[in-house]
C-alpha cells in the first residue's frame, strides 16, 4: 500500500489490530480525565481475532470530518462513537481539521458479543491516525516521538480515548494499562508491555471463545463503568485488582500456573459480581455460561490440565489453555462444550501478536 503523501495531498494507510482478553479486568474510571482506569489491568492480545481498517485522509473541502463504512457499506449506528472520538482527540491531533477521513473497517468476528470489537476497531483506527501523523511530520520510520511518546505508545494513547481496553491491543507481550508498582513505566495514559519474557509454562496459551449469546450486550460497557462511581464495593474492588495485577505479573515471571489460574478466574467472577451488586443491578451471564464454567472446572479436576476460563462483560466464555494440550482441549470443546454454544459457535485464537500494517 502506498503510504506517502501523493500530489493531491491525500494519505492512505491501513492496519490490522487484534482484540485482547483482559486477565485482570478494567472496570471503573477515575474522575477528572478521559478514560483513565480506576485500577490497572493486564491482557493477552488475540492475534486471530482482529479488525482491519484503512483510512484515506483527503484535504478537507467542507465541514465533513469523516466518512465511515463497515466492509464498504454505510453504518450510521457507528458514526456517533467515531465522531465523539475524533472530537476528544482534536486537541491532541490538530492536523485533523485539515482533512476528511474516509474510514473503512471490518472485523473477522461478530461485533458486540464480548470479544472486544471496539478495542480492535479503535486500536486499528488509532494506529492509522498515528501513522498519518508521522507522515505529516515528515518521518515515516515510526520511530520519532510525538508528545513524548513513541509510535506504539502514541497509538495506545489515542485508542484509549476511543475504547479503554483498545490501548492494550498494541503489544505482543502481555500488556498492562494503569499505574502499578508491579510494572516499570506503567501509566494511566497508555499501555505498556511487560519488560520480561513470560515463563515458558505461560507463554504459549490459546483462547477458545465459546459463543453463548451472539447478540448485542443488554448493558454497554460505558454504562457499566459508570455504575462503579457510587458502588458500595468499588474501593475494595480497586484494591483487590491492584493486588491481583501484582500476583499475575509474578506468576508470569516464575511460571506459577496454579496462582495464574486462580487469579484469572477470580477476576472474571469479581467483574460480574460488581455488575450484580450495582444499582441498577444486572446479570450478563446466562445458564449456559455457568454450565460451561462448571464443565471446565470438572475437566480440570479430572485431568490436572493447565486450563481456565475468563469472561468479559457478557455471556460468552473465554476458555484459556496451554497450547501444548490443544488436541485434548479441542476434543473436550467439541464433545462436551459445544452443546452449550449458540448454534455450535466458537472462535479460536492464539495469544501474543501485535498489530500489523496492511
Amino acid at each position: 500500500m502506498e503510504k506517502s503523501i501523493n500530489n493531491s495531498g491525500s494519505i492512505r494507510v491501513g492496519y490490522q489490530c487484534p482484540s485482547n482478553i483482559a486477565l485482570v479486568k478494567y472496570w471503573g474510571k477515575k474522575e477528572g480525565g478521559v478514560q483513565l482506569p480506576a485500577n490497572p489491568s493486564i491482557s493477552w492480545s488475540l492475534g486471530d481475532l482482529y479488525a482491519s481498517t484503512i483510512v484515506q485522509a483527503l484535504p478537507r473541502e467542507n465541514d465533513q470530518a469523516f466518512v465511515f463504512t463497515l466492509a464498504g457499506e454505510s453504518k450510521p449506528s457507528f458514526e456517533p462513537k467515531i465522531a465523539s472520538f475524533l472530537t476528544k482527540i482534536a486537541s491532541d491531533c490538530p492536523w485533523l481539521v485539515d482533512f476528511t477521513l474516509h474510514i473503512d473497517s471490518q472485523n473477522n468476528f461478530p461485533h458486540g458479543t464480548g470479544i472486544a470489537s471496539s478495542a480492535a476497531g479503535f486500536g486499528a483506527l488509532s494506529l492509522c491516525l498515528a501513522h498519518i501523523e508521522q507522515l505529516l511530520l515528515g518521518d515515516s520510520s515510526l520511530q520519532s516521538e510525538v508528545g513524548g511518546m513513541n509510535f506504539w505508545q502514541r497509538s495506545s494513547y489515542l485508542s484509549r480515548i476511543g475504547s479503554g481496553s483498545a490501548c492494550r491491543s498494541m503489544f505482543a507481550k502481555p500488556a498492562v494499562w494503569g499505574q502499578t508498582p508491579a510494572v516499570t513505566g506503567s501509566s494511566d495514559l497508555f499501555a505498556v508491555e511487560l519488560d520480561f519474557e513470560t515463563h515458558p509454562s505461560l507463554s504459549n496459551w490459546k483462547d477458545v471463545v465459546l459463543i453463548v449469546d451472539d447478540g448485542e450486550k443488554s448493558v454497554s460497557s460505558t454504562a457499566g463503568h459508570a455504575l462503579l462511581t457510587n458502588h458500595p464495593y468499588a474501593e475494595a474492588r480497586f484494591g483487590q485488582a491492584q493486588k491481583n495485577l501484582e500476583g499475575i505479573v509474578l506468576s508470569m515471571k516464575n511460571g506459577d500456573v496454579k496462582s495464574f489460574i486462580e487469579i484469572v478466574e477470580s477476576e472474571a467472577l469479581q467483574l460480574h459480581s460488581m455488575m450484580m451488586t450495582s444499582i441498577p443491578y444486572y446479570v450478563l451471564m446466562r445458564p449456559n455460561t455457568l454450565a460451561i464454567i462448571e464443565q471446565i472446572w470438572s475437566f480440570r479436576e479430572q485431568t490436572g490440565l493447565s486450563i481456565c476460563f475468563t469472561l468479559d462483560a457478557g455471556a460468552n466464555v473465554h476458555f484459556l489453555y496451554d497450547g501444548k494440550i490443544e488436541e485434548t482441549v479441542m476434543n473436550f470443546v467439541n464433545n462436551t462444550l459445544l452443546q452449550y454454544c449458540k448454534n455450535g459457535q466458537y472462535l479460536c485464537s492464539n495469544t501474543g501478536k501485535r498489530p500489523v500494517e496492511l
